[in-house]
């Protein structure tokens, strides 16, 4: 796997002048032209990528415009404004996809936009769910989810790279995301030559095809030429305003790279690329689906593929909803944040970011946005706390101490420093679980699946009896660790790690805590009188029961994370408290699957040369159980986790661009421990 991204990414140097207009102090530029902003853009970028022509003839459920340079976001908005006026189908969706190396912070976002009255409506619900700054992919979605923009915020050519279906020389135009349309946006190339490279326009060339467009308000001689290069045709038409002259055109034919017929030939030698063994197979739309599974990741995925006008039926084998995992009464958003650039790292990040925005509205009606208090666990944790806080946004998190851990909290705490996320809080998960199901697409249907048969192009989802119970051409397996009980999954390594939480009731003192407290363990705000704590961590155990020694480690844990929240319970009867025991699915590297579900037995004949040498040159892509997917193995980050899992998976499916970065998204494939154990020579279990 490559090399997580490092992408350094810095908050907007914004510089206001005497008319209002923003000015950026890194590039010495303005960010649009004066009182002539929505004109610009209009003419530039609407008018010559024909884009309300285009759209009133749609013939696709997805239209896709990429952007080098998000800036104040007016490109974005005008677009977004014009589609909803333009296309009347609800179910057709705009996706924008914009780059940023230097975002602005929501207050200078905020007063730019505020220049455009007849944009507010759209400005609103960008700035409210704008994110902070911080190297990634951001998925937002506005105007009832018939808009959505993933912001790449870092360097534009190695952030549109990440969308890639590989990286592989060979492969550099499979399985990729189409774009519509290109805005080639951003400084001018005298002042910002950084971003327009030759790396640029070759990644631009291979996210289009034969037709997509483009526009750019430069004429710059290395822009045309670099056009050209790639395959765009480019013509020139006047500028707007005291601008000469600007370029638009279409992609002809892309340029192809020169291979020999060798490239192609698996061999034991050193390669600069590892196989493509993570290249998703790009199938049809389908036209149904069915999820197994009604905890959290299978609800999530459920809705993700309706809000797409794909019927579901969520298959579950409980009378309800949300009845394992996903049962207790309060889930954490529980934030696991890192001063390294590991894959969980950044994918928990992201996952956080992600989980903060979609869960919005049921931290609201099933939960509370309380924020999450992280407590040190060691000394070595408190200056890693340090670093943490400066790495990363204040909106996102910031360090709290003494007398500031106490307003937060609500109550004195022994700690003298923490962390503190404002967005986060708790939630009830089998309400969301429920909410997530109402959709007029999604059928619930009770049933214990034990077999998976493919036939005729659709997977049957078959009883103890051989009776099916649901066909779809798409199935996904959100069932935590059942999801590899059948044939084609059995070679996942999923675990369960039991975990029992207490209920205990409030107290005059303890009424007063006011967020989530986590460290060794975590303590909830009081809901009807009743605060959850937990969680025990018991490997190797089965037991589904509620255990008193069980309460006693939850109360023990408390005291480890903090001895003055302990003594808000004074003496506490475990005897007589109530709990939930439920299990978790984890893997062995503690990152969620998600993902195509691939083919044990063609892995291993395909990839056979790993063993020799986990080098190899093997230009072979992925091999996969068609329509087949996974959703699980988030261990106790259901909550955070599930919905991004969702929101990739559903991508995939529909053909969109990825909501992950390359890296990522091989991160948490479901193919990595079949490539794993090859490097290693081992045979995985099944």
């Amino acid at each position: 796997m490559p090399g997580i991204s490092t992408d350094q990414v810095h908050q907007a140097n914004v510089r206001w002048d005497e008319d209002g207009q923003p000015l950026s102090v890194e590039f010495d530029d303005v960010y649009f032209f004066n009182d002539g902003g929505i004109d610009e853009s209009s003419y530039v970028f609407l008018e010559h990528n024909e884009l309300p022509e285009r759209w009133r003839h749609l013939d696709q459920p997805i239209f896709t415009i990429g952007e080098t340079g998000f800036g104040t976001g007016l490109n974005f908005l005008i677009s977004a404004n014009a589609w909803l006026t333009e296309v009347r189908d609800p179910t057709a969706r705009l996706h924008f996809v914009s780059a940023e190396k230097y975002p602005l912070n929501r207050a200078d976002l905020k007063q730019a936009l505020a220049r455009w009255p007849e944009l507010s409506p759209l400005a609103n619900e960008l700035i409210e769910q704008y994110p902070p700054a911080t190297a990634g992919i951001h998925r937002l979605y506005l105007a009832e989810k018939r808009i959505v923009l993933t912001l790449l915020y870092g360097e534009a050519s190695s952030m549109f790279a990440s969308l890639k279906g590989s990286d592989h020389p060979l492969f550099h135009r499979q399985a990729n995301p189409r774009i519509n349309a290109w805005f080639l946006d951003g400084f001018a190339p005298a002042r910002n030559p950084d971003m327009w490279t030759e790396a640029l326009f070759k990644t631009i060339a291979d996210l289009s095809v034969s037709g997509t467009t483009f526009s750019t308000y430069t004429s710059a001689g290395s822009v045309r030429r670099n056009l050209l290069q790639t395959g765009f045709t480019v013509l020139k038409s006047p500028g707007f305003g005291p601008k000469r002259e600007m370029l638009y055109g279409e992609m002809a034919e892309p340029t192809l790279a020169q291979t020999q017929h060798t490239d192609w030939h698996p061999a034991a030698y050193n390669a600069k690329h590892q196989p493509p063994w993570y290249l998703p197979s790009s199938p049809p739309r389908p036209e149904s689906a069915m999820v197994l599974g009604g905890g959290i990741a299978g609800c999530t995925t459920a809705r993700a593929l309706a809000e797409r006008g794909i019927p579901v039926t969520l298959i579950e084998r409980h009378n309800a909803l949300a009845q394992e995992g996903s049962g207790n009464p309060q889930g954490i958003l529980y934030p696991k944040l890192s001063n390294n650039a590991s894959p969980l790292s950044q994918f928990g990040l992201m996952a956080l970011l992600f989980a903060s925005r979609y869960h919005q509205q049921f931290l609201n009606s099933f939960g509370n946005c309380c924020g999450v208090l992280v407590l040190p666990e060691s000394e070595k944790e408190q200056s890693s706390f340090e670093q943490i806080a400066a790495q990363y946004p204040v909106e996102l998190v910031r360090l709290v101490r003494d007398e500031q851990i106490t307003n937060v909290a609500g109550i004195a705490l022994t700690a003298k420093l923490a962390l503190f996320f404002p967005q986060l809080g708790w939630i009830n998960p089998p309400a969301v679980c429920q909410a997530l199901a109402n959709h007029p697409l999604i059928t619930v249907q009770q049933a214990e699946i034990t077999n998976l048969d493919y036939q005729a192009g659709k997977w049957h989802a078959l009883d103890d009896d051989s009776n099916i119970v649901a066909s779809a051409p798409a199935a996904i397996l959100a069932s935590a660790f059942h999801s590899n009980r059948f044939e084609q999954t059995r070679h996942l390594p999923l675990k369960q790690i039991r975990g029992q939480i207490s209920c205990l009731p409030a107290t005059d003192t303890s009424l007063a805590l006011k967020t989530v407290i986590c460290g060794e363990g975590y303590l909830a705000p009081a809901e009807d009188g009743t605060h959850t704590l937990g969680a025990t961590y018991n490997i190797n155990d089965t037991c589904g029961e509620v255990r008193e020694s069980d309460h006693l480690t939850n109360l023990q844990q408390l005291e480890k994370t903090d001895p003055s929240a302990a003594k808000l319970f004074n003496t506490v009867n475990t005897a007589n408290l109530d709990g939930r025991t439920a299990f978790r699915c984890t893997t062995t590297d503690y990152l969620p699957i998600a993902g195509p579900a691939p083919v044990l037995e063609d892995y291993q004949e395909n990839y056979e040369l790993l063993r020799k040498n986990a080098r190899s040159h093997i230009p072979v892509a992925g091999s996969y159980w068609p329509g087949l997917y996974l959703n699980c193995g988030h261990g106790s980050r259901g909550m955070s986790y599930a919905p991004l899992c969702a929101e990739l998976i559903a991508s995939e499916i529909c053909g969109e661009v990825p909501p992950l970065a390359l890296e990522l998204r091989q991160a948490v494939h479901p193919g990595r421990f079949i490539i794993r154990d090859m490097k290693r020579n081992k045979d995985l279990k099944r």
